[in-house]
């Protein structure tokens, strides 16, 4: 009788083996039931995928220096528990680089805000200028206001939503890709260093943030002033990502991982849903907002993204509460 041979691993056949379960448990495990349609049928979560959706809305949001941003609002479907996310785009883009990731992201649940910043887009018109802005001529100085302007006016617009009922501020989430990821990072500095006034909550709002391929600076937006704010480097949840085959841009993220690290023990928690701080380098050379559609990827990067905001923000026990606004000039 011929016996059947028994397959006998090498040690080094073992090893590689429980280096990629790790792995795969670490990251791709917590990522899909997240997001998926049955999950958020839940009690208290997003509609389910049968009912319509609320319609996009295209919205003009002015800033205090006369430009007028143009933007693409997609309604949350959870009222007062609706997280307000806004997505940020890359030097030369536009708000329709999001339009997949947002209709994903309000299919979720979200409140996603999409605006075309300053030069870029639809947002080229200055009230009183007699030629439009345009990104490829801005001199570097006019990149700075796209964080003291239009991001502030894009948080005015979401209070206003905020007050009513339609979302929750205190759960906002930026999402910005190469440029945007500096600015969103800037704003989230911003947002904390405002001080709160008698019965009136100026900022610390933002909450999250997911950077995608963030370089150290861009024009006149810089990381460092984000990096000297304690509020920023330990009460933000953050989520980085980068095409890791791009030696320049995996320097970079890299580099600004390993310095919020400090700040973050849950950075090396032995469950993903516990950490304030992930780093996911992809295989890909893709960067920016190409990456949210990269092929080779096994998770899609918005499947990511939607596992951060339940664990980060979703599920994270913050009221909502109507807010005092100032009175304009």
């Amino acid at each position: 009788m011929t016996l059947r041979r028994q397959f006998r691993p090498s040690l080094a056949g073992w090893l590689t083996f429980v280096v990629l379960a790790i792995a795969w448990l670490g990251w791709s495990t917590p990522a899909r039931p997240q997001s998926n349609a049955k999950n958020a049928a839940a009690p208290g979560a997003a509609k389910s995928a049968e009912e319509p959706l609320p319609p996009e809305e295209n919205v003009e949001l002015p800033t205090t220096d006369d430009v007028l941003l143009k933007g693409t609002f997609y309604p949350g479907t959870r009222g007062k528990d609706s997280v307000p996310v806004v997505l940020l785009h890359m030097y030369k883009g536009s708000r329709k680089d999001y339009a997949r990731l947002a209709l994903f992201l309000q299919k979720e649940g979200h409140a996603v805000l999409v605006p075309d910043l300053r030069g870029h887009g639809d947002s080229t018109q200055v009230r009183g200028a007699a030629r439009p802005l345009d990104a490829r001529s801005m001199p570097s100085a006019a990149f700075a206001p796209m964080v003291e302007m239009d991001l502030e006016a894009c948080k005015k617009f979401l209070v206003d939503k905020n007050n009513a009922g339609k979302l929750n501020i205190e759960k906002l989430c930026l999402v910005g890709a190469e440029m945007g990821a500096v600015a969103a990072l800037d704003y989230a500095r911003l947002d904390w260093s405002w001080p709160d006034l008698v019965n009136v909550k100026q900022g610390k709002d933002v909450k999250a943030v997911v950077l995608i391929s963030p370089p150290w600076a861009f024009r006149s937006l810089q990381m460092r002033p984000a990096l000297e704010r304690p509020d920023v480097l330990k009460k933000i949840s953050t989520l980085i990502f980068v095409g890791q085959e791009d030696k320049r841009a995996m320097s970079e993220a890299e580099r600004l991982y390993i310095m919020l690290k400090r700040f973050h023990p849950s950075a090396d928690d032995k469950n993903p849903a516990e950490r304030t701080l992930l780093f996911k380098p992809l295989p890909t050379s893709l960067q920016g907002t190409k990456i949210l559609d990269a092929p080779e990827l096994q998770v899609p990067v918005p499947e990511w993204i939607a596992w951060f905001i339940k664990v980060r923000l979703v599920d994270q026990s913050i009221p909502w509460k109507k807010r005092t606004t100032l009175p304009e000039n």
